[in-house]
């Protein structure tokens, strides 16, 4: 999912249970992975699993692809939402061609 510093911060948030108390209070969690919640899985305070929603739909596969380039570290999550209507403004104005700005920018590579 992230690397070390978003895998800090990820834990202080995630909720946390032991084996034995998911099996006592199992719907209580059930209730709140249904809210979005993942829920950490401890067996003798060494973390074994993790319960998290299924996602359905056409977005579920670029999810789960998603999630797992963020966990082996590969790409590292925004630290924001995107700004409301970004890309609905208009491009910047430019004098002159930036395809040959950057053609002259590479030389003779």
């Amino acid at each position: 999912m992230t690397g070390p510093k978003d895998r800090a911060s990820l834990a202080r948030t995630m909720k946390r249970v032991s084996v034995t108390d998911l099996k006592n209070q199992l719907s209580r969690y059930l209730r709140l992975v249904k809210k979005g919640e993942t829920v950490e899985i401890l067996e003798r305070s060494v973390p074994i699993a993790r319960l998290e929603a299924v996602r359905t739909g056409a977005d579920a596969h670029v999810d789960a692809h998603l999630e797992r380039l963020r966990r082996d570290g590969i790409v590292i999550a925004a630290r924001a939402e995107a700004r409301a209507g970004l890309l609905e403004e208009p491009p910047v104005p430019c004098r002159g061609d930036p395809s040959a700005a950057v053609i002259d920018g590479r030389g003779d590579r």
